[in-house]
Parts: C-alpha cells; sequence; structure tokens
C-alpha cells in the first residue's frame, strides 16, 4: 500500500510515500512534479529509516514537517498494482496486468481495464495469470515477473510496458489530483498483503472486458 498525505500550509502540498517495494521512496512538493525526492532500498545494510529520508527530501524542497500537517492527516490510498496501471497507460494501450512478486513463489496480480480495476488476485502465476487475463486477445504487463507472461498465455498478445515496479513521482501526482477531489481522502488504510479481501472477491465482470 502506498499513500500520499495531503495537507499543510498550503492546500496543494504534498507528501508521497512509497513503502511496499524493495526501494523505499518519497517525494514531496506542491506543483505538477515534485520539488525533491529521496529513495533507498530496505535490504541496504546502511538503509535509514522512512523519517530520514522524508527529512532529507524535506530539506532539499525548503519545507519542515509542520508544512504538510501531522501523522494524522487524511491519506490518499494506493496500491502499487495501481500505480505500474498508471504509469503503463501514459505510453501503451490496455488493458493492463500488473504484477508484484509475493512469497512462496506467488505474485500479486492486477488487471486494469479503461483506468478501472477489473480485476484483483494473490497465488501461483501459473494459476492467477491464466485466470484473470486468458480470456483476453492482447494485454500490456508490468512488473518485475512479466518476462513469465508470454508462456502463461499463449493465446494472447503480450506486450512489455519497461515497468517494473511502482513510481513514487507517478503517486505523487495521483495524490496532487485528489486536492480537487477530496472524497477519495479517507482517514485509515490498511497495507494490501495476500489475506486482503479485494485478492478473494469474485471478478465483477469475469471477461466482459475483452480486448
Amino acid at each position: 500500500m502506498k499513500q500520499g498525505s495531503v495537507e499543510g500550509a498550503s492546500a496543494t502540498t504534498v507528501l508521497a510515500l512509497e513503502t511496499s517495494s524493495r526501494t523505499y521512496a518519497v517525494a514531496v512538493g506542491d506543483g505538477e512534479t515534485p520539488l525533491a525526492q529521496a529513495a533507498a532500498r530496505r535490504d541496504d545494510p546502511e538503509f535509514p529509516e522512512l523519517g530520514v529520508l522524508v527529512d532529507g527530501a524535506l530539506a532539499r524542497a525548503g519545507l519542515a514537517f509542520s508544512d504538510i500537517g501531522t501523522i494524522g492527516v487524511e491519506i490518499f490510498p494506493v496500491s502499487s498494482l495501481e500505480l505500474m496501471a498508471i504509469a503503463a497507460q501514459r505510453a501503451h494501450r490496455g488493458p493492463f496486468l500488473c504484477l508484484k512478486t509475493a512469497h512462496g513463489g506467488n505474485v500479486y496480480a492486477g488487471l486494469f481495464v479503461n483506468g478501472e480495476t477489473a480485476e484483483m488476485r494473490h497465488g501461483p502465476p501459473c494459476s492467477v495469470i491464466p485466470a484473470i487475463a486468458g480470456g483476453l486477445t492482447r494485454v500490456c504487463v508490468a512488473g518485475p515477473t512479466k518476462e513469465e507472461v508470454p508462456d502463461l498465455l499463449p493465446d494472447v498478445t503480450v506486450e512489455d510496458s519497461g515497468i517494473e515496479e511502482a513510481d513514487v513521482a507517478v503517486l505523487y501526482c495521483v495524490t496532487r489530483a485528489t486536492v480537487a477531489d477530496p472524497g477519495r481522502l479517507v482517514p485509515v488504510a490498511s497495507p494490501i498483503n495476500e489475506a486482503s479481501r479485494i485478492f478473494h472477491e469474485p471478478a465483477s465482470s469475469r471477461h466482459a472486458r475483452r480486448s
């Protein structure tokens, strides 16, 4: 789960936090693009705390933590799968199949059509990927395990988006957009994992999304 906090001295001041990938990243600013970003791999022996990344980005942007509010501000929650789909649609045509590595050889998989989440699943790639995308004629893929997809979807034209993981700059941009749509902000958000209900709900319209 990623979250962007929208608060502070300026209504458009945004702090975006990306904490579900191997690389933790933050971005802060009040314009179309971030004023400053910071990132570090969490498996690096010298990995700093997330707060250190935030402090560094704020310093480079000439801001203080008080400029973006407190921990209790409303947030905009968005998954890394959604962020990859948003990034992919800038240069590619959907539907988009976005993948993220999970424990035990499993994957988190999300299918996105016309800017909406069509289906999300967690499990072995060999069963999850054909289940949600096997009925398509073509699909654009993002994520670290995208090389496996053509073999699992032999009857589907598979396009590689070139996107490996979620980008905090994309999170920053979509979070800024919530300034004009405050109804999407929530007071509390929980991390998404394999137990999350979203991965176990039936599809709203199985393969009515054919491309």
